[in-house]
Formats: structure tokens, sequence, C-alpha cells
């Protein structure tokens, strides 16, 4: 399959872009996590779930 250079510069940009939230999400998780407090990881549990949910 033959893609143009627009076009991988596009899938490129759109790979960067979902890495980088995926890594600020797991910054987040490690943060709130250091802080033992339960009740802010299970409201950032459920905040990450409504992100991944269609």
């Amino acid at each position: 399959m033959g893609y143009t250079l627009a076009q991988v510069r596009g899938l490129l940009a759109a790979h960067g872009r979902l890495e980088r939230r995926q890594n600020a999400l797991r910054l987040a998780l490690h943060a709130v996590a250091a802080q033992g407090d339960r009740a802010a990881i299970e409201r950032l549990q459920r905040e990450l779930w409504e992100d991944v949910r269609p």
C-alpha cells in the first residue's frame, strides 16, 4: 500500500499526539498515586475511563 508524503506526515503527527496524551495521563496517574489519596485515585480512574469509552 503506497502512502503519499503528506499522508505519512499526517499519520506520524496523529501518532505523536496520541503518544503525548498517553504519557500525560500516565504522569497524572503516577502523581495522584504518589499522594496516596484513595478518593483522588478513584476520581482519576473514573475520568480516564470516561476518556476511553466511545
